[in-house]
């Protein structure tokens, strides 16, 4: 059985999947930018702190919807007894490299969320 048009195209991720995740990692990073240059005008770190929470929320969004296309590809599996076609492997080992971006912007962003107002104390 040959996979249909539509199986084929969910092997790679959609431009959806990819405006999803580049709305979410902006939702990400520019409160925190917004909220730092806030918080360096007014000299109150709080500001600063709470946009912490955002970037940690958001991050996990991302890594979220990583998560789930992933397994929805692998549970689809090879076609008609061939692996997967050699870009398909490209875009999965980006994909599977992408979520240490979302590591590091978690972390960061649970530092910024407990010590941020510090910085402008």
């Amino acid at each position: 059985m040959s996979p249909t048009p539509s199986d084929a195209a969910r092997a790679e991720p959609s431009q959806r999947d990819y405006a999803i995740e580049v709305l979410l990692m902006l939702l990400a990073t520019l409160p925190v930018l917004a909220s730092a240059y806030a918080s360096h005008a007014t000299g109150d770190g709080q500001w600063f702190q709470r946009s912490g929470a955002l970037m940690v929320l958001f991050s996990v969004g991302v890594q979220y919807h990583r998560t789930y296309w992933l397994r929805c590809v692998e549970r689809q599996g090879p076609r008609a007894g061939r692996g997967p076609a050699r870009w398909v492997r490209v875009i999965g080992r980006f994909w599977h490299s992408i979520p240490y971006v979302c590591y590091l912007a978690i972390v960061m962003g649970t530092l910024i969320w407990s010590y941020g107002d510090l910085m402008f104390g």
